[in-house]
């Protein structure tokens, strides 16, 4: 039997929402240039820990929850070889599918910062789309993303001043997969003679 783990799940995906928004958010500088926000400005949050405004603008994302997907799974193992010499085949039992749903916050202290990170995000997401991860065996994937709902705002008032926000909601098609292969005896010859009694 061995064992080779190919699992995406939250820290696979928080990663690829990391790299992903870097390559996509950008905001206006004092000269009406589009640029790309500091590393600091992406945030993965934690529900034990208290969420804290470190920079403006910023972005951050959080897995609100996940399911099984049990129209995805196949519960039946995959025949991986077969060896006729000694009866044995070698199998692998399927990947368990789960939907993760997802939260990415876009917070400024101007409404244009906030809007220019929307746009500039939508170009490209507004829909579906894959999400480049890279599984916790060291192996490039996608995954298949699903915009749920619409762009919703909800601004707020902290410490005298006005906070811009817009949220957007996502369901991502994840696997948990050990690649866990193991032996079982198999049918080679069949007698399909009758025998009398």
């Amino acid at each position: 039997m061995r064992s080779l783990s190919s699992s995406v799940w939250l820290e696979e995906v928080n990663a690829g929402f990391i790299n992903e928004l870097k390559k996509t958010v950008r905001i206006k500088d004092a000269h009406g240039s589009l640029v790309a926000l500091p590393d600091n400005a992406f945030i993965i949050r934690k529900p034990e820990e208290e969420f804290k405004f470190e920079t403006f603008p910023c972005i951050s994302i959080y897995c609100r929850n996940f399911r099984h997907d049990i129209l995805r799974y196949n519960p039946n193992p995959v025949v991986m070889e077969r060896d006729t010499e000694h009866n044995i085949a070698v199998l692998e039992d399927q990947a368990v599918p789960f939907n993760l749903n997802y939260q990415i916050d876009f917070w400024a202290k101007f409404q244009t910062d906030r809007d220019d990170m929307t746009r500039t995000w939508l170009l490209r997401h507004f829909r579906q789309f894959n999400l480049p991860v890279v599984d916790d065996g060291g192996i490039e994937r996608d995954c298949n993303v699903l915009s749920v709902g619409s762009l919703m705002s909800s601004d707020l008032i902290q410490d005298d001043s006005h906070i811009f926000r817009s949220i957007a909601n996502y369901r991502i098609w994840v696997e948990i997969d050990d690649e866990v292969r193991y032996n079982m005896p198999m049918v080679t010859d069949i007698d399909f003679t009758v025998n009398p009694s």
